[in-house]
């Protein structure tokens, strides 16, 4: 039965169009008690006083906690140490707050509306201190300390290296610099953040049980073991249905730790929903980073040497070390042959919400910088952008390819496979690149500015460390898979149930997957870093192939057969000579169970039709993309239309081409609103400036365009179903296109765009200063 590579429709739609998805703010526990939490309006500040007597005289307001009951809580755990970084995690409730919308204060009342009143007669005292919001502020010897006990703001500092790139760029025949920008963007997902704690002491040994909108629940079971001086046993999560994520939902945050902390004091159930004004001053930031760049190309237009000055801003804390930065350092030299290569790498404390892995992480701004210089190099050779490439992309012959960096992890950073140049060339084809050129002239000659952008890049996927699954047959017949990798709307429901469907030649609605809880499982690692096809789906075909196997052994036992002789098809064991000696497999999940108690168990296996399998992949598995975008400036107002998009992927063996379809085409749309839309702003002073979405735009569907998608499929060696992560490498190459494309557009001013987002009025201004 073949049901891996169809484009199956997602199992979960049909439940969520109907209404009944059970998000935290659907869930309903009698006498649940609601949090609102007092936020620092100031950047850098120290709490002087708290005055909490008229808000706990509130009616319906149950409890207030503040700076002085936080005095013993210990700082968040650092998850991801790196040699060069000097760490500051975040401590609830510290006298002493590093960004504005920092928690202070924790209002508990019977519900949110009075918890919000009750905020209101809160009085605060602070003695601000000097903040530092801006890169080029923090970088300043002089410059405000984001945290007062750090000699600088420098939180880390690092040199990633190939050959000799300084001497190499004085062999090169031409060298171009350019100055990257790059702007802070929200995750934003739909569903904002929320937690649903019940600490339940009734029974012989008590426990907590949490519903959360999170992307890794062991791994929050671990933390809040640890903060809360319990045992893993005594907590359990749950992710219910999550609406969104893109890394929002990843790190562990204090609210997290407050609201749990707060139903154990209260032994009441306690719940917080975090609003959309929370969400843009609370949740983690990414992408900001500003560049430095050189390339040095031969005559011929060959890659000689690139060199790269970053500096990165992480924020006031480090939830999740400085992968962000290091993720790009290791990545700017993409699906290109770079023989020499320096990046030196700062990374900034600022008194700004933290910086941890958003949709791509680090990738975009990777993808971005070898991208438009080798745009720059071109024009100054006189050849096609896409030329250019074409000489320098990795051959097809060459994978596994080393590039001579290491990865995140530590080890030689290897790209297991791929074919670059039929990727490319997938792409132009596609996108009618050629035409779109001499349409352009044509365009041009009648006023309008059109603009035509290529990029190549690369996703280093399915990060370890391991992921879980459990594959049983039920003595109905029906399968159950369970996991712990949640989805937050990856049809996890889905494509994991095609894996197992297929293995076990059953039909896909027999199959029912299970995910998201600590009970399930023992382990888990999480949904991030576009891990499920890889690792989940890995864990469940080998966990699938046991169940086989064992289902086998034991219709021989029973048939009195060889095992080469039986066949397993349509949820039957039958003999291939004799079609008549069959068995179901509810029927070998039955005898696997015992007959009854008293009787002596002579199967040839293990009690139970069922495995659990752990998988550990070696390294990433590469993913690539090659895309054509297409633009068009309007002189008078500035705007930017995208006419024209295409994206071409390699994800490996796709499971079920409808789902990664619609996993490209929502982080392409993604990629435009990092491109020309979305940006944080911050004043000098640490303001949040775009705290609604009146002042952070997104795209909506009238600023999506029409979109051409094509895959090749070039299987990955380090996994036996040949996928590749597919999650966020949409969103990788489009700020680089779409920047490409829109300096193509402005090429008769002779401007260089350096920007992201790529905003009306930052056009407005370079051609102003041309």
């Amino acid at each position: 039965m073949k049901i891996l590579g169809q484009p199956i429709k997602r199992k979960i739609d049909p439940r969520l169009v109907r209404g009944e998805g059970q998000y935290i703010a659907d869930l309903r526990i009698a006498n649940t008690l609601n949090v609102a939490f007092v936020r620092s309006p100031h950047a850098h500040a120290y709490i002087r006083d708290m005055n909490l007597k008229e808000a706990r005289r509130v009616p319906g307001v149950v409890a207030i906690f503040g700076p002085e009951d936080g005095e013993g809580f210990p700082s968040l755990p650092l998850l991801f140490p790196h040699g060069s970084l000097t760490p500051v995690t975040q401590r609830p409730f510290d006298r002493t707050v590093h960004h504005v919308g920092e928690p202070v204060a924790m209002v508990i009342a019977e519900n949110r509306y009075i918890a919000e009143d009750a905020l209101d007669v809160i009085h605060v005292q602070y003695e601000p201190l000097p903040a530092v919001a801006h890169l080029e502020d923090a970088v300043q010897a002089d410059a405000p300390l984001a945290h007062r006990h750090l000699a600088s703001n420098e939180a880390a500092r690092f040199v990633q290296t190939i050959g000799d790139a300084e001497s190499a760029m004085k062999e090169a025949d031409v060298v171009v610099h350019h100055r990257f920008r790059i702007g802070r963007v929200s995750c934003l997902p739909i569903e904002t953040r929320g937690l649903l704690a019940n600490w339940n002491d009734k029974g012989v040994e008590p426990y907590l049980e949490v519903q959360a909108t999170t992307q890794n629940q062991h791994e929050m079971r671990n933390i809040l073991a640890k903060l809360l001086n319990l045992s893993e046993n005594q907590i359990r999560v749950i992710a219910p249905d999550v609406g969104g994520a893109f890394g929002a939902k990843a790190p562990f945050y204090v609210e997290d730790f407050l609201v749990c902390w707060a139903s154990c004091q209260l032994g009441m159930p306690v719940r917080w929903i975090e609003d959309r004004m929370e969400h843009m001053m609370g949740s983690i930031h990414e992408r900001e980073q500003l560049h430095e760049a050189s390339l040095g190309v031969t005559s011929e237009g060959k890659i000689v040497a690139v060199t790269d000055m970053m500096l990165a801003n992480t924020g006031a804390y480090v939830p999740w070390g400085i992968i962000v930065p290091l993720m790009t350092s290791t990545l700017i030299p993409g699906p290109y042959k770079v023989p020499n290569y320096s990046c030196d790498v700062r990374v900034l404390y600022t008194n700004t919400v933290p910086h941890a892995p958003f949709r791509g992480a680090g990738r975009p701004q990777a993808a971005l910088i070898l991208n438009r210089l080798l745009d720059q190099a071109a024009e100054k050779l006189g050849m096609d952008p896409v030329e250019i490439r074409r000489i320098n992309l990795i051959g097809a012959d060459e994978f596994p390819y080393r590039t001579g960096l290491l990865s995140r992890d530590g080890k030689p950073q290897v790209y297991d496979s791929g074919d670059y140049q039929k990727l490319i060339d997938e792409a132009v084809e596609k996108s009618g690149y050629g035409e779109w050129r001499m349409r352009q002239r044509e365009y041009r000659k009648q006023g309008r500015h059109i603009g035509i952008g290529v990029a190549c890049a690369i996703e280093n996927t399915g990060f370890g460390s391991f992921e879980g699954a459990t594959v049983r047959i039920e003595v109905n017949g029906e399968v159950t898979v369970i996991t712990g990798a949640a989805s937050q709307g990856q049809g996890h429901e889905t494509t994991l149930a095609q894996v197992a469907a297929e293995v076990l030649d059953m039909p896909l609605n027999r199959v029912t997957v299970r995910q998201g809880d600590t009970r399930l499982i023992s382990y888990g690692t999480g949904t991030f870093a576009s891990r499920i096809a890889t690792i989940t789906g890995t864990a469940i075909y080998r966990a699938a192939q046991a169940v086989k196997e064992k289902a086998l052994k034991i219709a021989a036992y029973k048939l009195q057969a060889k095992e080469e002789e039986l066949e397993l098809s349509g949820g039957f064991i039958r003999n291939k000579h004799y079609p008549s000696a069959t068995i179901s497999l509810g029927e070998l999940a039955a005898e696997a169970r015992g007959v009854f108690p008293g009787t002596t168990f002579s199967l040839p296996v293990s009690p139970g039709l069922e495995v659990t399998d752990y998988f550990a992949p070696e390294s990433a598995a590469i993913s690539s993309m090659a895309d054509v975008a297409v633009v068009e400036i309007d002189m008078d107002s500035f705007s930017i239309k995208v006419l024209d998009y295409t994206s071409i992927h390699d994800c490996g063996r796709l499971l079920n081409p409808l789902v990664v379809n619609g996993q490209m085409q929502g982080g392409i749309v993604n990629g435009i609103g990092n491109a020309l839309y979305e940006e944080v702003i911050y004043d000098k002073q640490g303001q949040l400036l775009t705290s609604t979405l009146m002042d952070y735009l997104v795209p909506s569907s009238l600023e999506s365009p029409e979109m051409t998608l094509g895959h090749i499929e070039i299987p990955s060696p380090l996994n036996p179903l040949g996928a590749k992560g597919a999650g966020e490498s949409g969103t990788i190459p489009v700020p680089a296109v779409i920047q490409s494309a829109v300096e193509d557009a402005l090429r008769p001013w002779n401007v260089k765009v350096g920007e992201i987002p790529v905003k009306p009025t930052y056009i407005r201004t370079l051609l102003k200063e041309r």
